[in-house]
């Protein structure tokens, strides 16, 4: 099971915005060159913990239900929390609300189903 560390979690309107981190699976010679980074270095300070390495994934939620998420890898920062002031983490929000945006007009045809339902206590 992978752990998920809470970032942000605030309201914007009907929305709830849940931004997370969690560990990095990818080995950080996967994604960096050595001819240009010192791999050795940043694993080093990954591994003591002066830098954290990690995927950043934000959410969005309507009344409790997740409707939109975006997730990336491959971060590397001091304090993942930069990500907040950074512009990083609004990115993803951005994602993540653009693929909600797809799932509200579907959903409301199938809440107002089974509100009818309900009321004719098919249900």
């Amino acid at each position: 099971m992978r752990y998920w560390d809470e970032l942000l979690r605030e309201q914007r309107g009907d929305l709830e915005i849940v931004v997370d981190k969690s560990w990095e699976d990818c080995s950080i010679r996967d994604l960096f060159d050595d001819t240009v980074f010192d791999i050795k270095e940043m694993e080093d300070k990954v591994n003591s913990g002066e830098l954290d390495w990690f995927m950043l994934r934000a959410r969005v939620f309507v009344e409790g239900l997740e409707v939109g998420s975006h997730v990336v890898g491959g971060f590397m920062y001091e304090d993942a929390r930069e990500t907040l002031r950074d512009g990083t983490a609004e990115d993803l929000i951005y994602c993540a609300v653009e693929e909600a945006k797809g799932q509200f007009y579907r959903l409301s045809r199938v809440f107002g189903g089974l509100s009818e339902q309900v009321d004719r206590a098919e249900i």
